[in-house]
């Protein structure tokens, strides 16, 4: 029998229900001997590292505990082979954690799980898949609503959720998205066909234009550090106001930087044909003839679909101006890279004065011209360089919706 040197943690092998691992310095028992008088274990440890086919495929998914058939592979490698904890997970694929508790282990064993088996079987499991991901409804039903419907009530809602959860589902707030019915899927569709291959160039010649409006206070989900017992603090409360004051905020951009912003006074109305007509189309105008006259740029005009952009006057208005207007798909705000600089912007503002909830006019007037100058040029041209991605998100959508 070979001399057994004692290491701390591990006690010696001589009646212990675990082999002692040997140090480096050390010549390992199975070493010494030939290869057909190694135990089975050693051998197929030494034929893992030979033959990387036979280690666990990198990438693989542990399960929580391992056989006793892994964790004595484990132990063999660790105490006969001399393999590192590194080297083992390189070999076997076994998480680090996995491999630790095995090494740690009185023996090969694997424990008797105590956690609660499953209950449904994979054929259920996909049954509930298929159902969850059929429709709209089926999408925001809750977990006993589930099962109720498909099993008659007889998995409990932990079993549900559990099963879901296993599968990569979890219940996640839905975006908001403009509606698309076929008709507009294939006008998006077209549209991103038509300019995919679009230089930045070219992008650089439309007048990206949209409004959008603009309050005080938080524009983003807000969190709080605070114990439990403490969400009634008054420091930890995001006022509600029932009513609301905000700002209309016109903006536009082209390849040439920033255009001009129209905050849209009180007493001019609402944004129909004729107030747009009144306020915005002469700015346009008078930026698009600047922009030739001194920077020999001739610019095509953006503007969504709204009333006031796509009454037959405001089409007419423009057309008298000599302003060329870019065919735009409807409900497409994610093909108009300027939608990204009102997010911008509102970050901006609630950065800075996040926690005045119901500032005055003059103020947000103020705060808004603010951000709208602060917006850099560098940021639009990385809008500008994202359109053949927008294009590209749209076709492979074939239409639907996007995550821009």
């Amino acid at each position: 029998m070979v001399a057994c040197i004692k290491k701390t943690p591990w006690p010696s092998t001589c009646g212990a229900s675990h082999p002692t691992r040997f140090s480096q310095s050390a010549e390992p028992p199975f070493l010494r001997q030939p290869l057909q008088k190694q135990s089975q274990e050693a051998s197929n440890a030494v034929n893992a590292v030979r033959n990387p086919a036979m280690a666990r495929p990198q990438g693989s998914r542990g399960t929580k505990q391992l056989t006793t058939e892994e964790r004595q592979r484990v132990r063999t490698l660790y105490f006969d082979a001399t393999k590192s904890q590194a080297e083992i997970h390189t070999i076997t694929g076994y998480t680090k954690a996995q491999i630790r508790t095995a090494i740690r282990a009185r023996d090969a064993t694997a424990n008797r799980s105590t956690g609660r088996p499953r209950t449904l079987t994979p054929e259920q499991e996909q049954e509930l898949v298929d159902y969850v991901t059929a429709s709209k409804k089926t999408r925001r039903m809750g977990f006993l609503e589930l099962s109720t419907i498909i099993f008659a009530g007889i998995f409990g809602v932990w079993v549900i959720k559990h099963a879901l959860y296993r599968l990569g589902f979890r219940r996640r707030a839905a975006r908001k998205k403009p509606p698309i019915t076929e008709r507009v899927r294939q006008l998006r569709e077209t549209w991103a066909r038509e300019h995919e291959h679009w230089t930045l160039e070219q992008w650089a010649k439309v007048l990206w234009t949209d409004e959008t409006w603009v309050t005080g206070g938080p524009h983003r989900k807000q969190y709080v550090t605070r114990r439990q017992g403490e969400e009634w603090d008054p420091t930890c409360i995001v006022e509600k106001h029932q009513r609301k004051g905000g700002w209309m905020f016109w903006g536009c951009f082209s390849g040439l930087g920033k255009g001009p912003g129209i905050f849209w006074e009180k007493d001019w109305g609402k944004i129909n044909a004729e107030t747009y007509r009144a306020h915005t189309v002469p700015v346009i105008h008078g930026w698009v003839q600047l922009c030739k006259a001194y920077l020999g740029q001739d610019l095509i005009l953006m503007q969504d679909g709204a009333p006031g952009h796509a009454a037959a006057e405001t089409k007419q208005d423009l057309q008298e101006r000599n302003i060329v207007v870019m065919e735009w798909p409807p409900f497409s705000p994610d093909l108009n890279p300027i939608e990204s600089c009102w997010n911008w912007m509102k970050d901006w503002v609630e950065d800075r004065y996040g926690l005045e909830e119901k500032p005055s006019y003059d103020d947000l007037r103020k705060w808004i011209n603010e951000a709208w100058k602060a917006l850099p040029d560098d940021y639009l041209k990385e809008l500008l360089a994202s359109m053949p991605d927008r294009c590209k998100a749209v076709i492979e959508a074939k239409g639907m919706h996007t995550k821009y």
